[in-house]
C-alpha cells in the first residue's frame, strides 16, 4: 500500500488488488456533522445530497457505475466501483466535488423534502434509534451528540447561499484522502489528482466522551454503549474486528464499532447483563481447548470473506483507524481476542457511573 501527499494537500493512497477486474475509487472529505455549529445541524448531509445531484451529475461515472455517498459524524465519503480500466475515469469524475457547487433553489428544495423522507424511514427503525440514543448518551454535550441528519428546522431553512458557505470552508484537497483499489498501479491518478487545490480547512473538534459507557431502554429496544481511549492496548483494529464477528457467533448479540477522534464506541441492542454475559461467554469459548480452531471457522474465515469486497477495501484505507490487512488478520490469536473481550467487559462492570 503506498500513502503520498500530493503537492495540493490532497493524501492519496494506492491498494494493489493484483488480478482484480474491478477498481474502487473512494473520496472521503474530512468534515460531518461534527463540525456543524448549532444552525448548521444537518448541512454536511445535505450537502452530500446536493454534491451527488449537482456536481456528480447524480452520481453516474464511466458507463453507468453509481456512486455511493455517505455523512458521518467526522466525514463524508464518496464511493464508486468501476472496471478496471475506468479507474481514472472514475477519479476525475469524483475530483469534481471540490468545483464550485451551483445549487438551484428547486434542486435544494426537492432535496430537503428527500431527507425528511429518510429521517422518518430512520426514525421507523428500532436499530437506528438505539444507535443515536446511545452515542447521545456517550457525547452528550459535545459536538458528537446530535445526529447526522440533523435539526429539521435548521435543514428546512437551509437556502443555497448557506451551503454554498460550507462547501466552501470544507470541500478542499487538503482536507481529503482519495483511495484508489485497483489491479495494477495506475501512475495517472496521481497526474490528476496533483490538479486539485484549495486552502486548508479550519480546525475540527476534538472533543472526548462524557461518560465511560450508557444504556438505553425502551418500550421496543435496549441497548448498551461505551468508548475507550485507542491508545489502549486492547484497540487495534484486527482483535477488535474478530471479536465482534466471534461475539456473533458464541452468542448471537451483534457488537458494532465507531471510531470517533481519538476513541472507539462500542454498542450492542441488548440490556446490560446480556451484554456481559454475551462478552463472557465468547471469552470462555475462546479460552476453551479448541478456542484457535473455533476462532479461524467462526470468525476469521467469515471476516475475510467480507473483506476482500473492493470498496470495504478502500474505505478501510481511507480512514486508518479501521485499516486492517490480511496479514494482521491471519496473524492475530485467540489471545488478543479474548483480551479485547475482558476489556469490554471491564469497561461496563467497574462502577455504575454513565448509566443513563
Amino acid at each position: 500500500m503506498r500513502r503520498v501527499r500530493l503537492p495540493g494537500g490532497l493524501r492519496l493512497v494506492e491498494a494493489p488488488r493484483p488480478g482484480s477486474p474491478l477498481a474502487a475509487v473512494v473520496l472521503r472529505v474530512r468534515v460531518g456533522s461534527g463540525d456543524e455549529r448549532p444552525d448548521e445541524r444537518g448541512t454536511a448531509h445535505m450537502l452530500e445530497h446536493l454534491v451527488v445531484r449537482c456536481a456528480l451529475a447524480g452520481g453516474r461515472v464511466g458507463e453507468g457505475a453509481l456512486v455511493s455517498a455517505r455523512t458521518g459524524r467526522e466525514s463524508t465519503a464518496y464511493s464508486v466501483v468501476v472496471r478496471a480500466f475506468d479507474a481514472v475515469r472514475a477519479v476525475v469524475a469524483l475530483g469534481a466535488v471540490f468545483d464550485e457547487l451551483r445549487v438551484p433553489p428547486d434542486v435544494l428544495a426537492a432535496e430537503q423534502a428527500a431527507i425528511v423522507e429518510e429521517a422518518a424511514r430512520r426514525h421507523a427503525e428500532p436499530a437506528w434509534r438505539i444507535r443515536e440514543s446511545l452515542l447521545a448518551g456517550l457525547w452528550a454535550g459535545t459536538a458528537f451528540e446530535h445526529p447526522v441528519l440533523g435539526d429539521a428546522r435548521v435543514v428546512a431553512a437551509l437556502t443555497p447561499r448557506r451551503v454554498l458557505r460550507f462547501h466552501r470552508t470544507w470541500y478542499h484537497p487538503a482536507n481529503a484522502t482519495l483511495v484508489v483499489v485497483a489491479g495494477r498501479p495506475l501512475p495517472d491518478v496521481a497526474a490528476v489528482a496533483s490538479r486539485w487545490t484549495g486552502a486548508p480547512a479550519p480546525a475540527h473538534r476534538t472533543d472526548a466522551p462524557s461518560r465511560p459507557w450508557t444504556a438505553t431502554a425502551g418500550r421496543d429496544h435496549a441497548g448498551i454503549a461505551f468508548a475507550y481511549h485507542r491508545v489502549d492496548p486492547a484497540g487495534s483494529a484486527a482483535p477488535v474486528m474478530l471479536a465482534r464477528e466471534a461475539v456473533a457467533a458464541a452468542s448471537g448479540v451483534q457488537v458494532r464499532t465507531l471510531p470517533l477522534g481519538e476513541w472507539l464506541c462500542v454498542w450492542a441492542a441488548t440490556a446490560r447483563e446480556p451484554f456481559i454475559a454475551a462478552l463472557t461467554r465468547t471469552r470462555d469459548r475462546l479460552t476453551g481447548p479448541d478456542g484457535a480452531a473455533w476462532l479461524r471457522t467462526e470468525a476469521l474465515i467469515p471476516t475475510l470473506r467480507r473483506e476482500d469486497d473492493v470498496e470495504t477495501a478502500a474505505v478501510r484505507a481511507a480512514d486508518p483507524r479501521t485499516l486492517v490487512t490480511t496479514a494482521a488478520l491471519l496473524s492475530c490469536t485467540a489471545d488478543p481476542v479474548a483480551a479485547v473481550l475482558t476489556h469490554w467487559r471491564n469497561k461496563i462492570t467497574s462502577g455504575q457511573e454513565g448509566r443513563r
